[in-house]
């Protein structure tokens, strides 16, 4: 698949269109979902935004889907610094051959961010995502006022980056691990609707809400209960693992066993469509390249409606890295430079 760079439109706000695209704004005909994130025909341009650094914008959206995947990563240093992170996403790329389209990083509730990583990204043409954790307080505290001071900060603070930004807000909020914090679905949804309400109120319209249950939640009806509404979501997002051979008691998954579920669900809702974070182990050996190489053809044939994935390469709880095998680092690069995941966010900065 091949892209013409397009002329920038003069006419046009940069920030807006791509927010349009990130929040699943950008049109759908008569109910029917075109891709939901529609992208046109052209590659993501890039403009200046008056300071000297390029400014993410999407020209000539068209009415009409173009296939392809947003590619990004999770990969979290040992010891967390502006440097370290920076080292690790650019040795990440460097491996790759290629950008980023999305860069992924973890904030405690009571952290501050954006941090200078975020600015740092957008700077180098990468979309942030911040997974903002609710974990360690309560829904029903959030939802009753008890944190709007920290909650107006962020949204301050979030809304002067100018230029889009992914906010994953308590996550895998169906686990048992953060039952306590959640309290119910009912409650969740409340604290939910309170922080987008509040990012609003402050002018925080950069921020596209990502909404992101565990994938085995969809199965039985879980996840889908804590759903807070098409009113306040923009993008439907879920997590999912292949935990064999670390945990004895899983068996080896194909990414369409684990994300089949959700997938389901989530083509009837009018949403572009997010996997935030996945990870495979290695097993015999090439069984880990296998099933990158087997993920990258699925994702391509049989879920087309996917927008982004977001890799977790990490070494946390079980080594999810890909470099633990020249086999699987191979594969992984191969789909990183398969043109369906190479949709042109940042293409201008390398060429």
């Amino acid at each position: 698949m091949s892209f013409a760079a397009t002329p920038p439109d003069p006419g046009s706000n940069p920030p807006s269109r791509l927010r349009a695209f990130l929040s699943g704004r950008t049109g759908i005909a008569c109910g029917v979902i075109l891709a939901v994130a529609l992208i046109g025909a052209a590659t993501w341009a890039l403009v200046g935004d008056g300071g000297g650094h390029p400014a993410l914008r999407l020209p000539n959206i068209r009415s009409r889907p173009v296939a392809g995947t947003l590619f990004g990563a999770s990969t979290p240093p040992q010891i967390a610094s502006l440097a370290a992170d920076k080292s690790a996403v650019e040795t990440l790329e460097r491996d790759l051959g290629r950008p980023l389209d999305i860069d992924h990083n973890f904030y405690p509730w009571d952290k501050e961010f954006p941090t200078e990583t975020e600015s740092w990204d957008l700077k180098s043409g990468r979309i942030p995502m911040i997974s903002w954790n609710g974990k360690g307080v309560t829904t029903a505290d959030i939802a009753a006022g008890h944190y709007d001071a920290l909650i107006t900060d962020r949204a301050i603070r979030v809304k002067r980056l100018g230029q889009p930004v992914f906010i994953r807000w308590f996550w895998e909020m169906d686990g048992k691990k953060k039952a306590e914090s959640v309290g119910s679905p009912a409650n969740y949804i409340a604290a939910w609707r309170h922080i987008v309400a509040m990012f609003k109120h402050q002018g925080a319209t950069n921020v596209s809400w990502v909404w992101c249950p565990n994938a085995s939640a969809f199965t039985d009806g879980a996840a889908q209960a804590y759903y807070p509404g098409d009113d306040d979501v923009d993008w439907t997002c879920a997590d999912g693992y292949n935990w064999a051979p670390g945990r004895p008691t899983d068996n080896w998954r194909s990414f369409a066993e684990i994300f089949g579920g959700f997938y389901d669900w989530a083509v009837k809702q009018k949403k572009p469509i997010m996997v935030g974070e996945f990870g495979v182990q290695e097993r015999s050996p090439n069984d880990k390249a296998q099933w990158v190489n087997q993920t990258r053809e699925a994702i391509k044939k049989d879920f087309p409606l996917i927008k982004a994935v977001v890799y977790f390469n990490a070494n946390k709880d079980f080594d999810w890295r890909m470099n633990t095998s020249d086999s699987a680092y191979q594969a992984f690069k191969e789909m990183a430079n398969d043109p369906w995941f190479d949709i042109g966010v940042n293409r201008r900065l390398r060429q």
